[in-house]
């Protein structure tokens, strides 16, 4: 997609919830907002043909996390029907107590069962096509009947969850709703950047996360590494040509020599799950580790984000880098 700048998107979004509001009359008081009508067509990305949804749908299955974040932002919780398993984890999501009762839970969240989907009776799917299980089901899901909104963007930017909020705003009749939180979004991460625009220096920053046996170094095209920019500093793994997310070995940390380190726990289990590279004994002697610059962050506030985490993510890396400028 076309990648505008915020203030634009930002302006957008407002002018379409200011004409939302122009072309529905308010409730008075004690009455009930108008639904949207339904059957709605959606334009989705990289889809090969629109999605048509005929009633407002009541039984969603979100086979992603990060989709099921978005729904519960939307105040569609008591809709869902089915979530993965990483949803109801509380190192990972930050409405993991929110979601506990939900009764179905896909154990696998790279290869869900279509199957099993089906018998659950649900009359939309929203799935992130970011891993080949998840596409396969997707592919699968479609022939079936059921609306399944298929989202390609991968939550890889700001803009990418903008559209992701639109595109199940259209799809679940709350269009009002979604481009209310995008604005929320938005704006906010504008008042972030505004502030971080004050600071005289922009540290450079190792994101470093600990999904698998060994530390991986997060590369610029993920989300995490927009919250660093918003925060005013520059991720590191682009200056020494790192393009993809991967294992990070201690000899590129040291030759990075990176300002500060970000730690990101996906995992919930601490600073010690960093230890096969933190303590290399050269690793312990950069500046940033001699120094008390690394600092651990939940994956839940900073990783996991499909809504306003955006927001309070990036002010919390603007007050790890630059304390002295934050109120």
């Amino acid at each position: 997609m076309n990648h505008r700048p915020l203030s634009v998107i930002s302006a957008a979004v407002l002018a379409l919830g200011l004409a939302a509001c122009a072309s529905t009359p308010a409730p008075s008081d004690g009455e009930q907002p108008v639904a949207e009508a339904f059957p709605v067509t959606i334009d989705v990305p990289g889809a090969d043909a629109p999605l048509t949804i005929d009633a407002e749908p009541e039984r969603i299955a979100a086979l992603s996390s990060d989709a099921a974040i978005a729904v519960h932002e939307l105040g569609l919780t008591d809709r869902l029907v089915a979530i993965p398993a990483a949803a109801q984890n509380p190192a990972l999501n930050p409405y993991a107590d929110e979601m506990s009762g939900i009764e179905n839970v896909v154990a696998g969240e790279n290869s869900p069962e279509p199957e099993q989907v089906l018998a659950w009776s649900p009359d939309l799917i929203v799935v992130t096509a970011r891993h080949t299980g998840e596409q396969d089901a997707s592919d699968v899901l479609d022939a079936t009947g059921v609306p399944v909104l298929t989202l390609t963007n991968g939550w890889s930017s700001s803009e990418a969850v903008v559209e992701n909020l639109d595109l199940i705003g259209q799809a679940t009749g709350v269009g009002a709703e979604s481009s209310a939180l995008a604005d929320e979004v938005l704006v906010g991460i504008d008042d972030v950047r505004e502030r971080a625009a004050e600071a005289t220096s922009s540290p450079s920053v190792a994101i470093l996360s600990n999904q698998a046996r060994v530390p991986f170094i997060n590369s610029a095209s993920s989300l995490v590494s927009e919250l660093v920019t918003n925060g005013g500093g520059t991720n590191i793994a682009q200056e020494i040509g790192i393009d993809k997310t991967m294992p990070i070995q201690p000899e590129q940390l040291i030759a990075a020599n990176p300002d500060a380190i970000m730690l990101v726990d996906v995992t919930g289990k601490g600073e010690s799950s960093f230890d096969a590279i933190l303590s290399n004994p050269a690793v312990a002697a950069l500046p940033a580790v001699r120094d008390g610059r690394v600092r651990l962050f939940l994956g839940k506030d900073v990783y996991a984000l499909a809504g306003r985490e955006i927001v309070s993510g990036s002010n919390a890396v603007l007050e790890w880098l630059h304390p002295e400028i934050v109120e």
